[in-house]
Formats: C-alpha cells, sequence, structure tokens
C-alpha cells in the first residue's frame, strides 16, 4: 500500500526563533483588519530651536551666522503608525506624497484615516520615491509647478531651504539649499522614525478627534552629523555629498512635540 506523505511537525520554539531572526514577527495591519477607522491629523509646526519660524525673521544657527527665512519645504511621504508593544504596524496612506510649505498653512496637516488601535510612534520618508522620480509628469503635491522638481534626469527635490543670510558671500547675501538626488550614494531619501513623548500612547477611538503635533526645526539643517556654516557652503544645488549630509542633517529636525486629544 502506498504510503501517504510524511508530516514534519516544526516545534513552535523553533518558528518563533526563526520570525525573530528574519524580523518578519511584526504585525502589518495596514488593511483596517481592526474595528473600524478613524480620522488623524499628523500636524507639522516648522521652528528655529524653539521659536516658531516666520518668515523674514532673522535667527541664528549653532555657528553664531544671522539668517533669514523666505522658503522652507519638504516632502513626506510612507507613514507608518506603530505599537512597540504588540508590534503592529499600520500603513495608511499608501503612496501618498505631501510637500509641507511653510508659507502655506492648509499644507501643515494630513488627515489619515487610521484603524482604530493603540499607537506610540511614528515615522514616515523624507522625500519623493524612486519611481515616482522617473514617472513624468504627475499633480497635485507632485506637479512640477510646486517648484519642488528639476529634471527627469535629477527628479525631484525633496527638501529646500531658501533665505539671505550675511555670512553668504553669495549675490545679495542669498542662501540655497536644494536638496536632491535618488540613485546609489546620492539618494537623500531619508526614513524618520519618532516615539511620542514620555512613552505616551495614542489611543484611536470613534468618538474621538486626534493629532500628533510634529515640530520641524530649521536649525538642524546646518548642524548634527555634519557641521555646514553658512559662510563656507551656503548653497547646495544638485546631487551629491553635499546634499546627503544636508540630508543626514535635517533627517533629525523632526519631534513629536504633542499627542493632541479634541
Amino acid at each position: 500500500m502506498r504510503k501517504g506523505p510524511l508530516l514534519h511537525i516544526v516545534p513552535l520554539s523553533l518558528l518563533v526563533a526563526v520570525c525573530y531572526l528574519f524580523g518578519s514577527c511584526q504585525k502589518d495591519v495596514s488593511d483596517g483588519q481592526t474595528q473600524g477607522t478613524v480620522n488623524l491629523q499628523v500636524r507639522f509646526k516648522p521652528m528655529v530651536d524653539a521659536d516658531e519660524l516666520t518668515v523674514g525673521k532673522t535667527y541664528k544657527n549653532a555657528f553664531a551666522e544671522d539668517y533669514s527665512v523666505s522658503t522652507f519645504k519638504f516632502y513626506i511621504h510612507g507613514i507608518e503608525l506603530s505599537n512597540s508593544r504588540t508590534n503592529d504596524v499600520v500603513r495608511p496612506d499608501k503612496n501618498d506624497h505631501y510637500l509641507i510649505n511653510a508659507t502655506d498653512a492648509s499644507t501643515s496637516y494630513i488627515t489619515l484615516s487610521v484603524p482604530s488601535s493603540t499607537y506610540d510612534g511614528i515615522s514616515f520618508l523624507i522625500g519623493v520615491d524612486s519611481i515616482r522620480n522617473v514617472s513624468g509628469a504627475q499633480t497635485g503635491a507632485l506637479d512640477p509647478a510646486q517648484g519642488m522638481f528639476w529634471t527627469w534626469s535629477t527628479g525631484y527635490i525633496m527638501a529646500k531651504l531658501e533665505g539671505n543670510s550675511p555670512s553668504a558671500q553669495t549675490p545679495n547675501n542669498v542662501i540655497e539649499y536644494h536638496i536632491g538626488g535618488f540613485r546609489g550614494t546620492d539618494n537623500v531619501i531619508r526614513k524618520v522614525s519618532l516615539n511620542f513623548p514620555s512613552g505616551q500612547q495614542l489611543g484611536l477611538k470613534q468618538e474621538s478627534q486626534s493629532a500628533i503635533n510634529i515640530t520641524a526645526n530649521v536649525n538642524r539643517w546646518f548642524n548634527h552629523t555634519t557641521a555646514i556654516r553658512i559662510s563656507e557652503k551656503p548653497v547646495s544645488m544638485s546631487p551629491g555629498t553635499l546634499a546627503a549630509q544636508i540630508a543626514d542633517n535635517y533627517a533629525t529636525m523632526f519631534t513629536v512635540a504633542e499627542i493632541v486629544h479634541e
């Protein structure tokens, strides 16, 4: 008589070990497999250290260089909400891109539809994903009319900071940092992962109106992993080492300032 196939019983402890070895134990609930969804606002507030950013106002960076800001913009995408205690991760925005513009208050907040659950962290990518950089003319936040696009070969400007500084040895003392690049070592897309303050958790319920307030500190552009003195480097207008260094700096400019229940 022909025997049936052998059934191999794998011990549960071995499955758990393999799961953690390959990092696959994280539960993805991005399809909303929880009880209902609620609206959550993610709000961005441009700051210079402890001061709210005001266009045209004079500030000092870490090197005591005076400067003012006329333009401050950056793209984000790939937003994730997470619960470190349960390993749940929610990806509510799919492939959407958002342009945060300090001179346009209507862009300072993003409304997401999120599964009703509890979270204690948020992450996102700064910049425009590589596929979108080579996908031809686009609309909305990625419309070239937004002033954040170079050419089809160099792609999008991921983040932009413009202004003036007496330390800049340029015509009219202009400072211009247009940070882009999506290929190889020139890739300036950076992931930001933020915990909520003081170990707080965000419990989203059907009847609640909640928001995550995130500050973006302009001074981090000049000083964190690399010292960027305006007197030495007032301009960055193409992909390369300087752009990557500035991207490493500004990836640290974000802080979750407050969890709000309204």
